[in-house]
């Protein structure tokens, strides 16, 4: 921040030290500005002006102010230029630290290592994409794909929050690895499980309890689980059901297999670029903002590996190219003759949670699974007949171009991460125009070819009926976490706005509200909480343990590095009141 800049408040805004260090450490808890004002007593002002000094929140409008002081204007022409008034600029203004005799505190550590927790979580993300893969060539993508004017007006109906009248409450607990059967003890022996839990302060397990829109889809329940247990979205993940709900659903065959796949199961390929299209995260934006957008409605997920259609594509590709591999071959005996890039146990995100989880469901049960499958084989005619009427061609020309367009997007972006001195010359010579000018078009034709897509795809999905009453989120698959998700209850509206049970027992008011709030936000809410946060890249639930021994250990050092390094990755060693979280 330049002199100029910083010296631009008068004396008469002049804070305390107290109010302001509180300040800091409070919006590092809550996340919320209106909250923080409320928790330390102050105005919204200023506490907004108190984080924008930290460099800890922004918004357009204080961006455009800074960048316009920084470049001479006066405090009149940026509120001209703006249309602002002269009361609303001074809002988006920082205060000078140096006004109150403030050099070197507790704020100051405090958002530099929020600041640098920004940069690690930026540099994590990027470890999902493959590091050497390499865009495809433009000469293959549709010359006219980005001189069609867009519409865009027939998406907006997806920006809406629909009401499905239920919350679902979810407990969800960390358990061993999920290859080798979940284990609740956490693969540890008794007296290391102890020594873990005391020193994760947690009394039972670790574990967190939420409720959830019914309509919330897989995909944003993945970004709430990496923000209920403190990792920051740097590597792999995926949604199983337990392996004897897999068993009989599927069988074991291929044949039983194929006909779920793209209803519950995404084809086990490596296509990461459409996978994670959208972990589109960047240093400078707070991670728990960042992640609070993700898991709050609108819930959409436009990858085209995670819908019905992609997925049937990609088997037929898959028969065609493994003619030998009839319904009755086992899934097994697959794994054992080709490369299977995931598992066959890796279910689609888009499903929403009323659509996978049942209070009491019986999956061991044959006489409900055939007449599940019998459902589903109905819905799967039903859009057979639909496809009649589509140029199926024209439709994988459609996701082609999108996933092209993503790929290269990610690999530009790759790029400017790995070779920042030299990645606009190198994407120059790829794409042939400036990096400027290729970002424009990517960004322009990603926009297009997404809501073309979402709006064939999105129409062209199954939607089954809930099956299982359990789920396995897994993470990183180096440190192998691993969360089981158990259905606890399913609370439905009905008239009148009163809320039962799946009993049909009605609702204490005092809930009601909490609900009905729920629903009409599409935010899920953290209601209980056991056990500190976890941390990226520390080896796994062992791991775990024995970077929690060294932070706690008499070696005062060695603590302390191992204690800077947990921050670097946002872990505090405090546990948060569980309204906090999320």
């Amino acid at each position: 921040m330049n002199t100029q800049y910083k010296n631009s408040i008068s004396n008469n805004n002049i804070i305390s030290n107290e109010l302001y260090d509180n300040v800091v450490a409070d919006y590092l808890e809550t996340q919320s500005v209106r909250q923080t004002a409320k928790n330390c007593n102050t105005s919204m002002v200023t506490a907004q002006r108190i984080l924008i000094t930290e460099g800890l929140w922004s918004s357009k409008s204080s961006r455009q102010v800074k960048e316009l002081y920084e470049n001479g204007k006066s405090i009149d022409q940026i509120a001209e230029e703006l249309c602002l008034t002269r009361d609303t600029v001074y809002t988006y203004m920082p205060y000078s630290r140096g006004m109150y005799g403030m050099e070197h505190t507790d704020s100051a550590q405090y958002s530099k290592e929020y600041r640098d927790r920004m940069i690690v979580a930026a540099e994590g993300m990027h470890t999902h994409h493959p590091a050497n893969s390499e865009p495809i060539a433009a000469d293959n993508l549709c010359s006219d794909s980005v001189e069609i004017a867009v519409p865009f007006d027939h998406a907006q109906k997806d920006l809406e929050v629909e009401n499905f009248g239920s919350v679902y409450a979810l407990h969800l607990s960390l358990v061993g690895g999920f290859i080798y059967g979940a284990d609740e003890n956490l693969d540890l022996e008794s007296e290391e499980r102890a020594e873990l839990l005391r020193l994760a302060k947690a009394k039972k397990g670790i574990t967190r309890d939420i409720l959830v829109p019914g309509e919330m889809n897989l995909h944003a329940l993945h970004y709430a689980i990496q923000k209920l247990f403190g990792w920051q979205n740097s590597h792999l993940h995926n949604f199983s059901l337990s392996q004897e709900d897999f068993n009989s659903l599927t069988k074991k065959n291929f044949g039983e297999y194929k006909d779920l796949c793209g209803v519950l199961f995404r084809f086990p390929d490596d296509d990461l670029s459409d996978a994670y299209w959208d972990d589109d995260y960047k240093a400078g934006v707070s991670v728990k903002t960042w992640l609070r957008r993700k898991y709050s409605a609108p819930f959409r997920q436009l990858s085209v590996g995670d819908s019905w259609l992609g997925n049937q594509w990609k088997m037929e590709e898959f028969c065609d190219h493994f003619p030998e591999f009839q319904r009755e071959v086992t899934l097994q005996d697959i794994t054992e003759k080709v490369v299977v890039e995931q598992d066959f146990n890796y279910l689609t995100e888009r499903l929403r949670i009323d659509e996978v989880l049942r209070k009491d469901a019986g999956c061991g049960r044959d006489e409900e699974i055939n007449q599940w499958k019998c459902d589903v084989a109905g819905e799967v005619a039903i859009l057979k007949e639909q496809l009649v009427d589509w140029d199926e061609e024209v439709l994988k020309d459609y996701a082609s171009q999108l996933r092209i367009w993503r790929h290269n997007m990610d690999y530009i972006e790759r790029m400017s991460w790995l070779n920042p001195d030299t990645y606009k010359k190198e994407i120059k010579n790829t794409f042939k125009k400036s990096y400027e000018d290729a970002i424009a078009d990517h960004k322009y034709a990603i926009k297009y070819w997404t809501e073309i897509c979402n709006d064939i795809f999105c129409g062209l999905n199954i939607s089954p009926r809930p099956c299982v009453d359990t789920l396995y989120y897994r993470y990183d698959y180096g440190d192998d976490w691993c969360v089981k998700i158990s259905l606890q209850e399913v609370y439905h509206r009905i008239k009148g706005g009163k809320y039962v049970d799946h009993d049909g027992v009605e609702i204490a008011e005092n809930m009601e509200s909490m609900l009905a709030e729920i629903q009409k936000k599409g935010k899920p809410v953290c209601v209980a909480a056991d056990g500190l946060n976890l941390m990226d890249d520390c080896g796994g639930i062992y791991g775990y343990l024995r970077k929690l021994q060294t932070i706690t250990g008499q070696d005062k050092a060695e603590a302390a590095e191992m204690r800077g390094w947990a921050r670097s990755l946002g872990w505090t060693g405090r546990k948060s009141k569980p309204e906090n979280i999320l």
